[in-house]
């Protein structure tokens, strides 16, 4: 148990969770080295896709999937059901069902999806400071 204090310590994440005056976050999500919160947000980060459909929800707010399949270059029909499908389970992605004729459906981010805004934003200010044009 002092070793895995320690551990957590020393750790740069568990010290920011620790620093947050975040409500839904608790250094108790950390469990060093075992189960790290980044270790389990990089899922949602793996992949071809995931991010360029989290990123085109985010800047169009709502999207029918063919509209979502334009904004997302290269990406096939089956690849976008899947990557839609697992960023639901994830809780990011909100799928809506209009009975309607014809018949629609759109895709949203959930809250989740949407707090994702702060890591769209460092990841531009990143870009700007180290990216070549």
């Amino acid at each position: 148990e002092d070793m895995m204090n320690d551990e957590r310590m020393d750790c740069l994440i568990h010290r920011a969770l620790a620093d947050t005056d975040d409500p839904k976050v608790s250094t108790e999500q950390c469990r060093c080295p075992v189960s790290c919160p980044v270790t389990k947000a990089m899922f949602i980060f793996e992949g071809k896709w995931n991010v360029q459909v989290l990123f085109m929800l985010f800047t169009f707010h709502s999207l029918r999937f063919g509209e979502l399949q334009k904004h997302v270059p290269g990406i096939s029909k089956t690849m976008l059901s899947a990557t839609l499908r697992k960023l639901e389970e994830y809780g990011l992605v909100h799928r809506e069902q209009f009975n309607e004729i014809p018949p629609h459906v759109e895709y949203s981010l959930t809250e989740g999806g949407n707090a994702l805004k702060a890591v769209f934003a460092e990841i531009a200010k990143w870009s700007s400071a180290y990216m070549k044009p």
